[in-house]
């Protein structure tokens, strides 16, 4: 009978590393592959079901800088997973697009304010109002979106202009 429990057990066990190891490998192939982008200080995935996992990266970029990424992952065949971590749009997030307009604009005059909001999980709206030399203001309208690699581009164009083609 003890034989017969120590070798379910052991059937549990395998069972249970399996799972786990699954989501360890992910975890560290999500690592390793994020980790010429900076120091990735978490990795954590959450099954959700057989074929999905969900969950962050924490990483801290060259300058310093933290963020946080939101990750799927989804079982492309046999043990494959496809994956996708993408930076969550957060104030720092914010921040740092608002920055980058700012500096681009103040060669043109002075900023005055630039506010961006998030729409959604890949887009940011909002706008710069910039005064000039000569002491005339005037207000753009911006858009952040999330490219193919994860990261955001920006444009600002005055209200009412219609986008490039």
């Amino acid at each position: 009978m003890n034989r017969v429990l120590i070798g379910l057990g052991g059937a549990l066990a395998v069972a249970g590393c399996t799972v786990s190891s699954e989501e360890d490998q992910l975890e560290n192939a999500i690592r390793e592959n994020l980790s010429s982008r900076g120091n990735v200080q978490e990795v954590e995935l959450t099954r959700q079901d057989d074929d999905n996992m969900n969950g962050f990266v924490v990483m801290r970029a060259a300058d310093g800088s933290e963020g946080r990424l939101n990750c799927t992952a989804r079982r492309s065949s046999g043990s494959n997973f496809n994956w996708r971590c993408s930076p969550v749009i957060d104030e720092q997030v914010l921040t740092q697009i608002e920055n980058l307009i700012r500096q681009s604009f103040s060669s043109q005059g002075t900023v005055l304010a630039v506010e961006m909001t998030k729409q959604d999980d890949d887009n940011m709206t909002g706008y710069a109002q910039i005064r000039d030399s000569a002491g005339n203001e005037g207000r753009v309208d911006c858009t952040a979106a999330r490219d193919p690699s994860g990261d955001f581009a920006w444009q600002c164009a005055p209200p009412g202009a219609q986008p490039a083609e």
